[in-house]
């Protein structure tokens, strides 16, 4: 029997439903990561969003779903059977979806939207599970992964270009990486735009302060201690201090006994034991408070799809250090608030260290004066408007 009028209007009226497909996102079952999804579903509360926390494992065994408590929607810890490297990446993501869907066939659900949360992990999978159910897909771009996959797999380049055309949205988190995508995935400017993290210090204006001594700090997990780039973090420390004896450097982040112990080991390594401190995970609002009494975030990572900390920092009022290419490059184009550095060039960290030293106070008045331009580039609720713009205008196009 076909639709009734009044079906056809009940339909409309209804909440949509939103599937996020997410590898980094945190269950009770694996270890603590980023929180930049969770927050950003936090926010979508007029929809109903249904959450699969992909979890890759390199066995066969123990492969269950679980739902876990989330507020305000649907959560399921989804281990999935994947090999290290991305070996069989599409295979194992085209099975992780045809597992996904019997899921929510099995628990009567219906997506109207599929959003990968990730191109060449969860978006392989969002490509069978969208043309499943016949919904559109968004994609976000995170360019740490992405890079490894596109860089490393060309012969998986045809099935993700593809999978970028068929998407009705591609969402840049990493601006860094949109000229390189747009080299291997040319013809769909018209649908990207940034959909940067959400920051939550963010505000329209940014007060300025003048910390006392010489004090400097790094924030980040120490198990991921080599992509942040410790060693040439070091490095250029202890080449900094070489010229400046009065530097100090905070290292806050928690991380196992084994992390902490070579965090210590290298700070001994490179003669910085007077002049870096381990100071462990300290809470978030803490941390915020802790912020302006810095000289500047040094945080040189080698890949780095985003790095919210750097915009806690900048909306702190407090300068950042960051590597070219990664990070935030790309999001404060006109704009002298920060000094970007080559990856792993100890000698260019030490002199921006120097420079940072020197020119504190003229980078924190020129933060202070760029607040209209940082609170628009970051903004979470104008974020937020334009993302659910685009949802309605794209499921109204679908119907």
């Amino acid at each position: 029997m076909p639709p009734s009028a009044s079906d056809e209007i009940g339909k409309m009226t209804n909440r949509a439903t939103i599937l996020h497909l997410a590898v980094d996102y945190n269950t009770p079952q694996r270890p603590r990561t980023t929180t930049a999804i969770e927050w950003m579903v936090d926010e979508l509360t007029d929809y109903d969003n249904v959450v699969i926390a992909y979890r890759r494992r390199s066995r066969l065994t123990r492969l269950s779903v679980t739902e876990c408590a989330a507020p305000g929607g649907r959560l399921f810890d989804f281990p999935y059977f994947g090999l290290p490297y991305g070996l069989g990446l599409k295979h194992a993501m085209r099975t992780a979806a045809r597992r996904t869907i019997a899921l929510l066939e099995r628990e009567g659900v219906r997506p109207d939207l599929v959003h990968a949360h990730k191109l060449t992990f969860e978006g392989i999978a969002g490509w069978y599970i969208a043309r499943h159910f016949r919904v559109p897909l968004f994609v976000s771009v995170r360019g740490e992964v992405e890079t490894k996959v596109v860089r490393n797999k060309p012969e998986l380049r045809p099935f993700l270009r593809r999978l970028c055309r068929d998407a009705e949205k591609i969402y840049f988190v990493s601006a860094w990486f949109r000229d390189e995508f747009r080299r291997h995935m040319p013809g769909l400017d018209q649908k990207q735009r940034l959909l940067p993290n959400i920051v939550r210090n963010i505000a329209p204006t940014i007060p300025r302060s003048d910390p006392e001594g010489n004090r400097f700090v790094s924030i980040f997990n120490l198990d991921t201690w080599k992509r942040k780039g410790l060693i040439w973090l070091l490095d250029g420390f202890a080449r900094a201090v070489a010229r400046d004896a009065t530097l100090h450097l905070d290292l806050i982040g928690g991380g196992t006994a084994e992390s902490v112990a070579n965090a210590e080991r290298l700070v001994a390594k490179y003669g910085l034991a007077q002049h870096v401190t381990l100071l462990g995970r300290i809470a978030n609002a803490d941390l915020l408070a802790m912020l302006p009494g810095y000289k500047a975030l040094l945080m040189p990572s080698l890949n780095e799809t985003f790095g919210m900390v750097y915009v806690e920092a900048l909306f702190a009022g407090v300068p950042v250090l960051f590597t070219e290419k990664t990070a935030i490059d790309g999001y404060l184009d006109g704009l002298d608030v920060a000094r970007a550095v080559p990856p792993r060039d100890a000698a260019a960290i030490a002199e921006a260290i120097i420079a940072l030293s020197h020119d504190h106070r003229a980078l924190r008045r020129n933060i202070s004066e760029a607040a209209p331009q940082l609170f628009e580039r970051f903004d979470p609720r104008r974020s937020l408007e334009l993302y659910r713009a685009d949802v309605a205008g794209t499921l109204a196009r679908w119907r």
